[in-house]
């Protein structure tokens, strides 16, 4: 990559939610961070049930948080160990969902200085057979750094 004209990726973000997409995702996040020795950042938004809001954090609700968090950090782990495999410099964490899922990724990206978002097209949300997925087409629209669809 030596022409002035070529972009550089140094900075690779994936968003993980524990579909099969996402770590479809996540995979060929990772090949193309290698290829670029790029910094990879795994990112999971975090879904709170919407009793959550109105509801206390312990029983069912609880329980609903807990078996995300667990499925999240089951694919960080993999992510990690893919990573390490290649040689990568891996970033994971879990960010509140203060707006939207696609606002907070946009938000992450544009702070961390990202050159690049991976995302699977449908996720784990609710309406995932609609249109492309609500998530990655607010990512689509509104990141200002190229956005990489993954099917």
């Amino acid at each position: 990559m030596n022409s002035a004209n070529e972009r550089k990726f140094a900075m690779v973000l994936v968003a993980i939610d524990g579909s099969d997409l996402s770590m479809k995702a996540s995979k060929f996040a990772i090949d193309f961070a290698k290829k670029y020795a790029s910094k990879l950042f795994a990112i999971n938004v975090r879904q709170i049930p919407v009793g959550a809001l109105y509801a206390s954090t312990v029983g069912p609700v609880g329980e609903i948080i807990e078996q995300q968090e667990m499925e999240i950090e089951r694919c960080f782990a993999e992510i990690r160990k893919k990573s390490a495999d290649a040689n990568l410099e891996l970033h994971t964490e879990t960010i509140g969902h203060f707006k939207s899922v696609y606002a907070d990724l946009v938000e992450y990206s544009e702070r961390e200085n990202i050159d690049l978002i991976v995302i699977g097209s449908r996720g784990k949300t609710g309406f995932v057979k609609l249109l492309l997925g609500s998530v990655a087409s607010g990512v689509v629209t509104y990141a200002r750094c190229p956005v990489m669809v993954i099917k």
